[in-house]
């Protein structure tokens, strides 16, 4: 089951906030908790139900060795940090160094299939920022219910954000002492509507963009890379966006909120603020889990600098085990350090300019990111840069024009002389130009909510985007930081 699909807006979703609700009324604190944690444990075991029993042991033993952390015993830290992350690199990343073995010193050797369970990258940086959260104050120690929804609870539990508990638990329990808050569901009617029609309408429009670009890179040439390259940075950002909308949405129906993930990052100033505003619950993650321990910017600008590239470094190959990951990493390093020598000067520099260095940065940088592998990001850039002006491939109009325009292309052209290459050129065109002005120039969706009034405007709008989100939903494709 996954957010963007029939049963889960009509069913799983209806069914788990009438029965939270419900259940509240019993006023004992752990009936509502305990459906919680089942409705959880079903929305992740449908995926799979060994990864399920990973999630279970991983959870009885990160909250055993929690009771050890709380006592001060730094071993016990230790302890659990090895094997929290001997876990995910077995799962994630064996194959990843065996590949790298194989080359180094010509052998052959193979490890047996292994399991991935799913949002793994995920739950352990919360267990990991649990038991480090224990071990320094213990008062922020949580009981063993609290724990089991904290790390599994289904909005967050496979694509994000890393929430802390200690934001979270106090949140979930006052919202089973409250009553129904009707303004914090019109909320989340407008996060549920902005998320459902960023991933339908705009993220998977995008996806077939991108898809043939990246299968088709010897035709594209610099207008047609352009224009995947382009794609790939808005559908990346409205996927997940998307998805942290759609669990923003879960949680205000239930009465609490959840961390804030994005916070329009395309319209930063230098690659700096971009990670102020992108996946901010990864970067939170990084600078009071990583980057403080290692020394923060109390060392010295050598030292600093250093720690910048090693927090990048792990960014990137947290991402995925892959080279690409890892060099995409590096170059973000290297830009954040740049970005920060720069700054006394780069200052100055008019703001027009330093948002066009900083979003062409980004835009190159997920090449990396996409491209399957170094000999295809190589292969794109070639296009990109020596490819030649070229008119928008045929093919590509063809293959991206989403399915929804072809009525209005038809009207298009049973009124206009226009021919099915250049209405969908203006389709495709459209779609890119709406994505990237409401990405940079729109209220995102923590905006909207924060500064919300009721309106029968903002109603239309919201009904709109919703019914054109489900009417789309034929569909069904994953989010891409499932991925991860």
């Amino acid at each position: 089951m996954v957010f963007n699909s029939y049963s889960y807006i009509f069913i799983f979703l209806p069914l788990v906030v009438a029965g939270f609700h419900l259940l509240k009324r019993a006023k004992n604190p752990l009936i509502p908790k305990c459906f919680l944690l089942c409705a959880s444990l079903f929305f992740y075991g449908l995926h799979n139900l060994k990864a399920l029993a990973v999630l279970c042991v991983s959870i009885v033993l990160n909250y055993l060795i929690s009771l050890l952390c709380l006592k001060k015993k730094k071993p016990a830290l230790i302890l659990g940090i090895v094997l929290d992350l001997g876990v995910l690199v077995y799962c994630k990343y064996l194959l990843f160094f065996e590949g790298i073995s194989n080359s180094l010193f010509h052998t052959t050797f193979t490890f047996s299939s292994l399991i991935l369970p799913l949002g793994i990258s995920f739950y352990t940086f919360s267990q990991i920022a649990y038991l480090s959260d224990c071990y320094k104050d213990p008062g922020n120690r949580c009981s063993f219910l609290d724990y089991a929804v904290f790390v599994s609870f289904f909005p967050k539990v496979t694509v994000g954000p890393i929430a802390l508990s200690t934001e979270m638990v106090p949140e979930i329990n006052r919202a089973i002492r409250k009553k129904i808050d009707f303004d914090k569901w019109s909320k989340a009617m407008i996060c549920l509507s902005f998320g459902i029609a960023k991933k339908v309408l705009l993220a998977d429009t995008l996806s077939k963009y991108v898809d043939w670009g990246y299968a088709n890179i010897d035709a594209l040439g610099t207008t047609n890379a352009f224009l995947v390259m382009l794609s790939y940075t808005l559908q990346i950002y409205f996927d997940f966006s998307g998805y942290c909308d759609m669990a923003r949405a879960v949680c205000l129906f239930l009465g609490f909120d959840l961390v804030r993930n994005f916070d329009s990052p395309y319209r930063s100033l230098s690659i700096a603020e971009f990670w102020k505003r992108w996946h901010m619950s990864l970067t939170r993650f990084f600078r009071v889990y990583v980057y403080f321990p290692l020394g923060g910017n109390r060392k010295g600008k050598v030292r600093t600098y250093i720690n910048h590239m090693i927090v990048f470094l792990l960014s990137g190959l947290w991402h995925g085990a892959s080279l690409n990951f890892l060099l995409w990493g590096a170059i973000h390093g290297a830009g954040i350090i740049c970005s920060k020598l720069l700054k006394p000067f780069s200052v100055k520099w008019p703001k027009t300019l330093r948002f066009l260095l900083t979003f062409a940065f980004v835009n190159l940088t997920w090449v990396y990111f996409r491209a399957p592998d170094l000999t295809t990001a190589h292969a794109f850039f070639k296009e990109l840069f020596t490819g030649g002006l070229v008119p928008i491939n045929i093919e590509f109009i063809a293959a991206a024009t989403p399915a929804e325009c072809n009525i209005l292309q038809w009207l298009v052209m049973r009124f206009t002389t226009l021919s099915t290459y250049y209405t969908g050129m203006v389709m495709i065109l459209s779609v890119l130009l709406f994505a990237l002005l409401a990405s940079i120039f729109m209220k995102n969706t923590d905006e909207r909510t924060d500064s919300f009034r009721p309106s029968p405007k903002l109603a239309a709008a919201c009904t709109a985007l919703l019914v054109m989100g489900i009417l789309s939903l034929s569909e069904i494709s994953k989010f891409i930081y499932v991925n991860f």
